[in-house]
């Protein structure tokens, strides 16, 4: 990790601490020592059902593009993945050269192979999220919340423009090189020992990959079956992660409805994309408490369960994929140095 990664990162906790001291800290604290095991526990199950979800669903395309596998591989490239997103500010996309990297290595396939399948798992995943913000748009006007409706336009809009860009880098051969060139070095962050001294080797693989890539990509996009098994997985993912939170809101006392979950999330997407702390770190949780408080929600329960939330859902997979991280890149450096 970058310098300036870890100042970003410090940069967030601070306006963490500052959201929860504006808040009242001893108010927040005390409401999340209270809190209710047994739906934290809900929670961080329901976090757990949408990994699985998520790995399924990136399961199914692999399967399609003939990479072969364990789930237990690719539980391990999605956990270090995330790893990668939340160390990257703005659209997060550190976690696809982790991934891609992660998968090439415990199995015969090119890096042209994973990489299509990986750009299909993260178009695909803006289909249900189009579809719950329209849900949304619907819930916004009803309350007539004009800042929640600013948001959720500003949301679509940077949806669609990821997904023209995604589809326009998955379309054209020279684009999609110099993006796997860029994420590739944003590999070097992650394994950095394991990169030294093979960058021409790396990139000499990657033109060999493109036209592999290109292939599979269209190959993907073209089978009904995997679409269709890949977008119920992407609609139970965001259906569990819609649960998570419902779940830690009843864990400080406080019952709120899931299409007003429905409305905060949505909205927050676009502007945790666009934040240029690491993960959103700070940016997430004040964005997501000031919509809680459009709905009328007191200012330290909704910090108090936006932080319990981020916890859940930011924090502990980021523990989890950095441990990982160090041990692979432990594990790979040995092998090399065998070699």
């Amino acid at each position: 990790m970058k310098k300036r990664d870890g100042v970003l990162i410090g940069v967030g906790i601070i306006v963490i601490l500052a959201l929860m001291w504006w808040a009242g800290i001893e108010e927040t604290i005390e409401l999340i020592i209270r809190a209710d095991l047994r739906f934290l526990l809900l929670a961080l199950l329901m976090q757990v059902f949408a990994t699985l979800a998520w790995i399924f669903r990136w399961r199914i395309f692999l399967k399609r593009a003939e990479v072969v596998v364990r789930t237990r591989d690719i539980l391990i490239a999605t956990l270090v993945g995330v790893f990668a997103n939340n160390l990257t500010p703005g659209a997060r996309a550190g976690g696809e050269p982790a991934r891609m990297y992660v998968i090439a290595k415990r199995s015969d396939s090119t890096y042209g192979q994973v990489f299509a399948t990986i750009m299909a798992d993260r178009i695909l995943d803006v289909i249900p999220i189009l579809l719950f913000t329209l849900v949304a748009f619907k819930h916004a006007l009803s309350l007539k919340i004009k800042l929640l409706l600013s948001v959720l336009s500003l949301s679509t809009a940077v949806l669609l423009m990821i997904v023209f860009i995604s589809l326009l880098i998955s379309l054209n051969e020279n684009l999609a090189f110099k993006l796997l060139s860029k994420i590739t070095n944003l590999g070097k962050r992650i394994f950095p020992e394991r990169f030294a001294g093979i960058e021409s080797k790396i990139e000499e693989r990657l033109r060999k990959s493109i036209l592999e890539f290109r292939e599979t990509f269209l190959e993907l996009s073209k089978d009904p079956v995997v679409m269709g098994k890949t977008l119920f997985y992407s609609l139970a993912l965001w259906g569990f992660m819609l649960l998570r939170t419902y779940f830690v809101f009843e864990s400080v006392g406080y019952h709120l409805e899931i299409y007003k979950i429905l409305m905060v999330q949505m909205a927050g997407i676009a502007l945790g994309m666009i934040s240029i702390l690491p993960g959103g770190i700070g940016v997430t949780e004040a964005v997501n408490s000031a919509l809680y408080l459009t709905l009328r929600i007191s200012k330290s329960l909704a910090v108090s369960a936006t932080v319990l939330d981020r916890f859940i859902s930011f924090w502990l997979p980021t523990i989890i994929g950095g441990g990982l991280s160090i041990y692979l890149g432990t594990k790979f450096t040995k092998k090399s140095v065998r070699k």
